[in-house]
């Protein structure tokens, strides 16, 4: 309760910063409307995001980092990004070596700094796992919760001061979220420098998520324009079959480098089932939009704000993804 206090005293206390992890979904989207919202200035908001292909383009959408730059600019706010070299296809081949090399923006638009991965030789040589175990379903834990800490570990802005690092996992998302704490101590909180996760919207609905983003006539990524109901990575493991389905018909490029994956590590996303046996049972939900699938897979060129604001597709469906 004490930390909870903390968190809402900091947003009108001026010597907090608020580090919002920035995936450019939706939760994350509600999360700095919020903040903005309760009269926390823009100096003291700074979004970090996680490109989780390390520069590649093959679980992400390719589109991400430049909506979540546009939704930034648009707000005027700074945008920090980071991300582990090679991504999650880069780990997923490691053999016999150490984790890749981490690397950050110390400022907004900045130059990229190295951080060396610990020493140290192991073997992955497999798909993350399809449990909510952060352990075996290792890219969440690798590519995003390890690379943050370590970036605001190591910037010289937060060797010092009084740090919130805000998420935007929220209880209604799945039985496992529900058992999180709406505030403790971050991984990185040190003598000198007091940092505290909170999760300030953990029992929003998801009808408070979607009732602030029209309130602000905010644009989504567009993959909830498709009929996507969460933006989590566009090829996320727990992706159902419908997702899948989806995913082969804008995107099979991606589905070919998966599956020669599942050949060349002799390994399955799903337990023996193959990605193509998982996509024949699904059945796409992608209605005949070009210029939508475009934004999602080619270039995002939107406005941020829209003079005209409907509800996506995807918002309260069922073609959901992203881990649990």
């Amino acid at each position: 309760m004490e930390l909870k206090l903390e968190c809402t005293q900091a947003l009108i206390n001026e010597e907090y910063k608020f580090l919002v992890c920035f995936s450019g979904g939706k939760d994350s989207i509600s999360m700095v409307l919020y903040l903005l919202e309760s009269g926390v200035s823009k100096d003291r908001i700074i979004l970090h995001h996680h490109d989780v292909d390390g520069g590649e383009n093959l679980f992400d959408w390719v589109v991400t980092t430049k909506y979540c730059s546009d939704f930034a600019k648009a707000f005027g706010l700074g945008i920090l990004f980071s991300y582990r070299e090679g991504g999650i296809h880069r780990e997923m081949l490691r053999e016999n070596e150490g984790l890749q090399d981490v690397l950050y923006q110390q400022q907004t638009g900045g130059e990229f700094v190295r951080l060396k991965s610990r020493k140290g030789n192991s073997t992955r040589r497999k798909f993350p796992a399809v449990v909510a175990d952060l352990r075996t379903r290792w890219c969440s834990s690798t590519a995003k919760i390890d690379v943050l800490s370590r970036a605001v570990s190591n910037n010289p802005n937060y060797k010092e001061g009084k740090f919130i690092v805000c998420t935007g996992e929220r209880r209604e998302e799945s039985a496992n979220r529900a058992k999180y704490k709406e505030a403790e101590l971050y991984r990185a909180n040190s003598k000198k420098r007091r940092a505290i996760q909170w999760r300030p919207i953990i029992d929003w609905l998801e009808s408070d998520v979607w009732k602030i983003i029209e309130k602000y006539k905010v644009q989504v990524h567009p993959c909830y324009e498709l009929g996507w109901g969460r933006c989590s990575c566009q090829t996320c493991i727990f992706s159902s079959s419908n997702v899948w389905a989806s995913i082969f018909e804008i995107s099979p490029n991606k589905i070919d480098v998966l599956t020669d994956l599942e050949i060349r590590l002799d390994h399955t996303l799903y337990n023996g089932v193959n990605l193509l046996e998982k996509i024949a049972k699904g059945e796409s939900f992608i209605e005949t939009n070009i210029f939508m699938v475009k934004q999602a897979t080619e270039k995002f060129t939107m406005p941020i704000i829209k003079e005209v604001w409907g509800l996506p597709s995807g918002a309260y469906g069922e073609n959901s993804c992203g881990s649990v």
